[in-house]
């Protein structure tokens, strides 16, 4: 995720991370097919950036569950983290990651809709 002057408006998709039960297999599956480059997020934490060029244009991570499935999890911003939190428990929303700050990055939370769908916000540090 590249840092931008003008902070994207909440409610947009602003970021994608794979979670993966395998992620040699995936890296070479994105490395192939888009030619992103896998490179360590931060020291002694479990993510891998996506890059293209300078840009980062996703991440990975391992699965929790080791016989959960693989899958995309895709971000939207938000203004307030742990309002849109409260929000969204009100609307029937289970929480599968609470809120918490990701250095560098921003707050994040997961959701779980009342359908079982699952979606990531954050609120990007800029």
């Amino acid at each position: 995720m590249s840092k931008k002057t003008n902070p994207p408006k909440p409610g947009k998709f602003v970021w994608n991370t794979l979670v993966a039960r395998n992620e040699a297999v995936a890296k070479k599956f994105y490395s192939g097919l888009f030619g992103w480059k896998p490179e360590p997020f931060a020291k002694g934490m479990s993510y891998t950036l996506f890059k293209q060029g300078k840009d980062g244009v996703g991440g990975m991570m391992k699965c929790p569950q080791p016989d959960g499935a693989s899958g995309w999890l895709p971000y939207v911003t938000v203004a307030d983290v742990d309002k849109t939190v409260t929000k969204a428990k009100k609307l029937g929303a289970q929480i599968a990651v609470e809120p918490s700050d990701v250095a560098t990055v921003g707050r994040i939370a997961v959701l779980v809709d009342p359908q079982g769908a699952t979606i990531g916000i954050i609120k990007l540090m800029m």
